[in-house]
């Protein structure tokens, strides 16, 4: 869990306030982390703008299985259970792998979709075999 403390701007000292010190603590929210299942592991991690959900997931060991990083073998399918609209657009070589159906439900090539904003995102490891 992360802890950030909150700034002191009325320019008290700490001996004059009387508020214990754990009530300086603000938790950060843990609902902006990436959630990302793999086959045996899941973990949730602080997002990385601009990296895609394979490197993640591989930064973070995460069991996402993968062979050519270029979207075209698709072990790297995944399901955006939640948040779909935190990632890039599906590219030419998504759609040319993916078909429609499986777009519209939130299918994605884990390789080819990247962090584009901060926010609350679920995803699991889904290959097709």
């Amino acid at each position: 869990m992360f802890k950030f403390w909150k700034n002191n701007k009325s320019g008290d000292s700490v001996e004059k306030q009387h508020t214990p010190a754990a009530a300086e603590m603000v938790e950060a929210v843990p609902d902006l982390l990436i959630e990302l299942s793999g086959r045996e592991v899941q973990r949730s991690v602080a997002p990385v703008l601009g990296i895609t959900v394979l490197d993640l997931a591989e930064r973070n060991e995460v069991d996402w299985n993968s062979f050519c990083k270029r979207g075209t073998c698709a072990r790297c399918r995944c399901l955006v259970v939640e948040g779909i609209e935190y990632l890039s657009e599906p590219n030419l070589a998504e759609e040319r792998r993916l078909d429609p159906e499986e777009l519209d439900e939130g299918y994605r090539l884990g390789c080819q979709s990247k962090i584009e904003m901060v926010g609350p995102v679920k995803i699991k490891h889904a290959p097709y075999f």
